[in-house]
């Protein structure tokens, strides 16, 4: 038999993963804070999905997203613009290109991601060792989630 948990507890997480998920980038501004290069959210979100999936065509990036074609074209344009893409044909469709993160996209992520530790651990001090601890101790259960949810499991 699957245990099944109570829904109000789970609907109060969602509410709050969702709500910390929209304040991190708004009230964390790294560009500022760190000198990192600004990236529309756009762009911002098309990087995090390819980071994670490399090797996706614009079609899958957009449809991912619920965006037009177009839309993503003009982001995943930009992106190689940058710097932060490789388009490659793909291998059985020439029609079709492939897009991986370059090594400085991995390496602006890998700044972005110690940044947003350092200022979130500003934080997380100003709230009770108990909440923080409690925050803490639950990073493993969330990755392991976000993991399920992107279908990587």
């Amino acid at each position: 038999m699957v245990r099944q948990l109570p829904i109000g507890p789970s609907r109060e997480l969602a509410v709050a993963l969702h709500d910390i998920a929209w304040l991190l980038p708004r009230t964390i501004d790294l560009e500022a804070e760190i000198g990192l290069e600004p990236l529309p959210p756009s762009e911002l979100e098309v990087m995090r999905l390819l980071v994670r999936r490399p090797g996706l065509s614009v079609g899958e990036v957009a449809r991912e997203f619920g965006m037009q074609p177009s839309n993503a074209s003009a982001a995943i344009r930009a992106l190689v613009a940058r710097g932060l893409l490789h388009r490659r044909p793909d291998q059985r469709d020439g029609r079709i290109s492939r897009l991986t993160p370059t090594d400085r996209a991995q390496t602006i992520r890998r700044q972005r991601e110690a940044a947003w530790g350092e200022l979130l651990r500003v934080r997380l001090n100003r709230l009770s060792r108990a909440d923080a601890a409690h925050l803490l101790a639950a990073a493993d259960a969330l990755q392991a989630l976000a993991t399920q949810l992107a279908g990587d499991d």
